[in-house]
């Protein structure tokens, strides 16, 4: 069963600046921790959906159940606060961990604070 989250951290430099550095890592850690891709992109988010793999029936069962992963990128006294929702199942669900995003967004961004 999907479970569903959201978590609000912040970041170091300015929205476009930490989006521009978490994009590649967050990128390849959804395709290979949750078989996710990026489904779409724009100056303040990025948002990831199902990949479609084989077997085909598991995807479609992951797509139909509203599996999906937002980050949003906003203006926070002087860094970045970044809000990342989504609902993930199965496999994908340590993505609905806290400690997973600090840790992920420290690795592009720098140093995160838990607000």
């Amino acid at each position: 069963m999907p479970q569903s989250f959201s978590y609000e951290l912040s970041v170091a430099g300015s929205p476009a600046d930490a989006q521009a550095r978490v994009q590649a890592a967050v990128t390849d850690r959804m395709r290979q921790t949750a078989k996710m891709r990026l489904a779409s992109q724009d100056s303040s988010s990025l948002s990831f959906r199902p990949a479609w793999g084989w077997p085909l029936l598991a995807a479609l069962f992951r797509v139909v159940g509203g599996e999906a992963v937002k980050l949003s990128f906003s203006a926070d006294n002087g860094g970045t606060h970044v809000t990342v929702s989504g609902k993930v199942g199965g496999g994908a669900e340590k993505l609905a961990n806290r400690d997973f995003w600090a840790q992920m967004l420290g690795t592009g961004a720098g140093r995160v604070r838990e607000d």
